[in-house]
């Protein structure tokens, strides 16, 4: 299982949230993910952990 944290996009909060592994997942695999801290929808990808259409640079 790999764990992943991310920031949600409406509230600003670090949130962790578990997938499981599967080593043949491709860059561009993205499931939804229930957010606990808004309780909306959001777009994880599997690989990487990233939300979909997040920036990948640090923000200053």
């Amino acid at each position: 299982m790999r764990h992943f944290i991310f920031v949600c996009p409406n509230t600003h909060l670090n949130v962790q949230h578990s997938l499981d592994e599967e080593d043949n997942t491709d860059q561009n695999e993205f499931t939804a993910v229930s957010c606990p801290a808004c309780t909306r929808l959001h777009f994880l990808s599997r690989k990487t952990g990233q939300l979909l259409g997040a920036d990948s640079s640090p923000k200053n």
